[in-house]
């Protein structure tokens, strides 16, 4: 099938303003106060953006602005006070998209990708150009550090729509310029269904086709260990002012690079060989090897293959083995085949 170029979206009619101040220089004050972000800029750095124009021409340009559906908040800074323009709300013609949308865009493009999902993902890479080019200087950094903070592999899908305000805080607490900030969450434990408040310091966003949702990998400060917390059961979340401080990253990278399914362990990994026969199987995962970490599928003799993986836990390995069913068996480690050996006793018990 022949890709499908995206077409070319025109430019949203703007209000005329010309006869007060070029549109250009509208389009470069809505710029600059977007890309000062939190902390402002004055009347007088907006004039030395429009080339040292007037300050009347600034004020011309913010009422502009104002009448076509911005809206600004002007917080007073400094000694003497001075007020700091931010942006709360675009114009009605404003076609940038925010760093959040964006980075939505590319977890989508990473699960399409890990599932092989070539025609949706063909459009949705058309667009990754399309949007990139409408996000703002300052939103752009921002997308990029977030994007740094996403590992996905195959697609996943939680079923509970995710609270956006508490989404929002988790993605301000990750993709903070100057490192991750601390983060406050309300957490329902999927065990007893409590709430809890903790503080954690956010590493990575993980997803993968055997989880069925997304997680939040972090630091528990206070216990000293690293917490998978999955988003959907996240009740709200705060980003605070305070730096998050991990002593050692490398078990929190350890954890997103070999998690299954959401399970980590804090020891070694340990690699997993798997011979699989059948007579689907083998075919179905060389045209297709699973979303497992470090993964191959080798053909042998007799028509099996061997599956090899890496994991640090058993219950994610297990998950996926026990899906292959009697046409599977664990060659190594002895250890996961004495946790499948009784997990199977336990199992085969309950048919007696």
């Amino acid at each position: 099938m022949a890709r499908i170029s995206p077409r070319k979206v025109p430019e949203s009619a703007r209000p005329d303003g010309s006869r007060l101040v070029k549109p250009e220089r509208v389009q470069a004050v809505l710029d600059a106060v977007r890309d000062a972000g939190e902390a402002g800029i004055t009347k007088a750095a907006l004039s030395r953006k429009l080339g040292g124009a007037a300050l009347r021409t600034v004020d011309r340009a913010i009422g502009l602005l104002e009448e076509q559906g911005a809206r600004f908040g002007k917080g007073r800074q400094g000694r003497p006070p001075v007020i700091h323009f931010t942006l709360e709300k675009g114009p009605s013609w404003d076609s940038r998209i925010t760093p959040h949308a964006r980075l939505a865009m590319e977890v989508a493009l990473m699960a399409l990708e890990g599932t092989a999902t070539e025609l949706w993902f063909d459009h949705l890479e058309g667009l990754r150009a399309l949007a990139d080019s409408h996000l703002s200087t300052r939103d752009r950094e921002l997308f990029r550090t977030l994007q740094t903070h996403v590992c996905v592999r195959g697609g996943a899908d939680d079923q509970q729509a995710l609270d956006t305000v508490m989404l929002t805080q988790v993605l301000l607490a990750l993709g903070h310029s100057d490192g991750p900030r601390e983060l406050e969450l309300t957490y329902r434990a999927a065990s007893t269904g409590r709430t809890t408040t903790r503080t954690a310091v956010p590493f990575t966003l993980t997803h993968d086709v055997f989880s069925g949702g997304a997680f939040l990998l972090a630091w528990d400060a206070a216990k000293q260990e690293v917490r998978s917390f999955r988003l959907a059961r996240i009740a709200e979340a705060r980003s605070l002012a305070k730096r998050g401080l991990i002593p050692d990253k490398r078990p929190l990278e350890q954890a997103r690079d070999l998690q299954i399914g959401g399970w980590f362990g804090p020891g070694a990994p340990f690699h997993v060989k798997v011979r699989v026969g059948g007579s689907n199987w083998p075919q179905a995962l060389l045209d297709a090897p699973p979303a497992l970490p470090s993964v191959t599928v080798h053909k042998e003799k007799g028509g099996t293959v061997l599956l090899a993986f890496q994991a640090t836990e058993p219950s994610g390995p297990a998950r996926f083995i026990l899906q292959l069913g009697a046409d599977a068996e664990v060659l190594e480690p002895p250890a996961l085949r004495t946790h499948l050996t009784g997990v199977l006793k336990e199992m085969a018990g309950r048919y007696r």
